[in-house]
């Protein structure tokens, strides 16, 4: 079944048993009986699969319940066990890659991070990437028999079914690499490939600031800007897996002004060069800043700190991203948003947002949708790599109240 379980949900020859695996998963402690009825499986079929479960250490027995009222033996229980497999997250950006290994609820088992230098061939960082893999796997050979897959999450535009990299700004070189095939070739493991803001959306949706959220948008603000967009439950790619490429959208009139973004705009063409880590400082040094901050966390700090030159860049850049927020909320109509990136460090950038954002002239949706930061912070694309496969393994049907489908 480990082997059976690495490999991807279409090749099961028994869908019931992933269906047994996330009732158990989400409904912990569990009876056979109550999985029969929820189910509607034969008390026969559960049994089965159940014990198979039992026999490879997925589910585990935690006592009985109570009996039933007609008196009798009491039901066993069952619970999920998430030290029974192990899922493997890379994320891979200009300057670093990061590997993690986590059990089956993405808590993390073991780290490890090196650096690389921009403008690296493909080749030399999945080598280096593999033969980290490999050093765990003669160290901590359990990690790998008992592993389901893995993710990983880098910039650019991903085609999330073949794993092959159409678009790298960030990454150049890249476009056209096949990373399905080779991290698959080499670990003999189900891959998943997404990238990198998707899967941030997809790690505050399962584990942070969104959780169980169905409606919401991820709006990051980095080396330029992006966005991940879930709707009903569901990551929004579109045809050509560019869904939430806002970056490379067109400054408008608004956000164009000279009074209302003096030190912010100075020409730049798309949003992302509007405000990007690097305008946010370029913005500050230029407006007579200390030459001295290099971050944008530290231009957040001198604000804080009554700093003038940085209040004003900070105030200018909140109402840049509540202006296109705005636009969001207007044709999304999201429950909530999350803001991500360094900027978003501060709780009170949230805060800037979602008071902007209340003087829509659209009062209604503004109202409804809840602006908060990120939880997960540099962790948040790791995360978001585990949670592509553990997303495949559990998602749970629509009957459940929350599908975790993607749509095309």
């Amino acid at each position: 079944m480990w082997r059976r379980l690495a490999q991807r949900r279409n090749a099961f020859d028994e869908p019931n048993e992933y269906r047994i695996l996330r009732l158990v998963r989400d409904s912990s402690p569990i009876s056979r009986t109550e999985i029969s009825q929820r189910c509607a499986l034969s008390k026969t079929t559960v049994t089965e699969i159940v014990g198979r479960f039992l026999d490879v250490g997925f589910l585990e027995p935690v006592g009985a319940g109570t009996s039933t009222s007609r008196g009798g033996r009491k039901r066993e229980l069952l619970q999920f066990n998430p030290k029974a497999g192990t899922v493997f997250g890379v994320d891979i950006r200009m300057r670093s890659v990061q590997i993690v290994a986590t059990d089956l609820n993405a808590n993390i088992l073991r780290r490890t991070t090196f650096p690389i230098t921009p403008g690296d061939p493909p080749e030399t960082v999945i080598g280096r990437t593999l033969e980290q893999l490999d050093s765990w796997r003669t160290s901590e050979p359990m990690l790998f028999e008992h592993s389901v897959g893995i993710g990983i999450g880098l910039p650019g535009v991903i085609d999330r079914e073949s794993g092959i990299i159409r678009v790298a700004d960030t990454l150049r070189g890249w476009q056209g690499t096949d990373l399905k095939r080779a991290f698959s070739e080499r670990l003999g493991l189900s891959v998943f490939v997404e990238n990198d803001v998707k899967a941030m959306t997809l790690a505050e949706f399962l584990f942070g600031a969104g959780k169980d959220v169905p409606d919401q948008v991820f709006f990051w603000v980095g080396d330029g800007i992006g966005a991940g967009i879930i709707v009903d439950g569901t990551i929004l790619h579109g045809t050509t897996s560019s869904a939430g490429e806002i970056g490379y959208n067109e400054v408008g009139h608004i956000l164009s002004r000279p009074d209302q973004f003096p030190l912010l705009y100075h020409g730049q063409r798309d949003l992302g060069g509007l405000l990007g880590d690097a305008s946010l400082l370029r913005a500050y040094r230029h407006a007579g800043g200390e030459a001295s901050l290099k971050t944008v966390e530290a231009v957040l700090a001198a604000a804080r700190s009554s700093d003038h030159v940085a209040s004003r860049v900070i105030n200018e850049a909140t109402t840049a991203i509540a202006t296109i927020c705005i636009s969001i909320v207007n044709m999304l109509n999201p429950r909530s948003i999350i803001l991500g990136g360094s900027i978003a460090n501060d709780p009170s950038v949230a805060r800037l947002v979602q008071q902007k954002l209340g003087k829509d002239l659209l009062s209604e949706p503004a109202k409804a949708v809840t602006v908060q930061p990120a939880q997960l912070g540099g962790d948040g694309v790791v995360l978001g790599a585990v949670g592509l496969v553990l997303y495949d393994l559990f998602k749970p049907s629509r009957a459940n109240g929350v599908s975790m489908e993607t749509k095309a």
